[in-house]
């Protein structure tokens, strides 16, 4: 797949500035068109005693605009559309990629003051939009995306599910290190799996690792860490082991409170 339209919610903060930043560097210019999405409280009706400032969809534009010019004075000749919504985010997401489907969303994980709406709604994002998304924190430093982790929960994955990541690996010329994540790779179904995960990696450089047991979050930090990885990937699939945990608690941990953008691949 190639990509062409990245979806950038953004609420006009740092944070979300980095998630520009992170998917321009990495797709570019050339073929690509952005979408820049804020989100506003409509307000429901008028009252004299709020002030006039408080028009939330013209705020709404006139943020885009500043947004628009940040993004074009990093990135020079690149499409970029605006797009103001006052619906929820996770449903502003999905109705934009109906009306022109969106090849991956790329946002960051924490508004303004770590309470801006880009912040509040991300988590909704990662579990309820329909395409991928790649989640930028707060902590994220630019540099050169050479190394990834893709967590496999062992249930299988196909192709299609796999593409985002395979583009942005072959784009990049990353190295992918696979954590199979389940029975050790000493069983005939564990094997079966890592050489289909082999062959769709294909010329991808990529290597296996494994890990059982309730540690997994503690095994993908730990490599993270040992190894510098620039990303992590997860497929999340309904009823799965990621899907609760990335609606549970431990989701915090994995995609808000990391140096590391997270790629949340979805099911095909």
């Amino acid at each position: 797949m190639n990509m062409k339209h990245i979806l950038l919610p953004t609420d006009f903060s740092e944070t979300s500035q980095k998630a520009a930043v992170f998917a321009m560097d990495l797709f570019g210019n050339e073929g690509m068109e952005y979408t820049l999405l804020n989100t506003y409280l409509k307000q429901a009706y008028r009252n004299a005693l709020i002030p006039l400032q408080l028009n939330t969809e013209q705020a709404s534009r006139n943020g885009l605009r500043r947004m628009e010019r940040r993004c074009r004075k990093h990135a020079g000749e690149v499409y970029i559309a605006r797009r103001s919504s006052f619906e929820q985010l996770a449903k502003a997401v999905n109705d934009m990629h109906e009306s022109k489907p969106v090849d991956l969303v790329v946002m960051g994980t924490q508004g303004e003051g770590n309470y801006g709406r880009v912040g509040q709604n991300s988590n909704s994002v990662v579990t309820g939009s329909t395409p991928p998304v790649i989640t930028v924190p707060a902590q994220w430093r630019p540099a050169p995306l050479s190394r990834i982790l893709f967590a496999d929960d062992g249930q299988g994955v196909s192709r299609a599910s796999l593409e985002p990541l395979l583009d942005i690996a072959r784009r990049t010329g990353a190295h992918v290190t696979i954590l199979h994540v389940g029975s050790t790779t000493e069983d005939p179904r564990s094997k079966e799996q890592l050489r289909i995960l082999h062959t769709l990696f294909g010329e991808v450089p990529h290597g296996f690792n494994s890990v059982e047991g309730p540690d997994v979050i503690e095994a993908m930090d730990r490599l993270v860490v040992e190894q510098d990885m620039q990303l992590v990937a997860v497929l999340r699939r309904k009823r799965s082991f990621w899907d609760r945990m990335l609606r549970g608690s431990t989701s915090k941990r994995l995609s808000m409170h990391t140096t590391v953008p997270l790629l949340v691949l979805r099911e095909a």
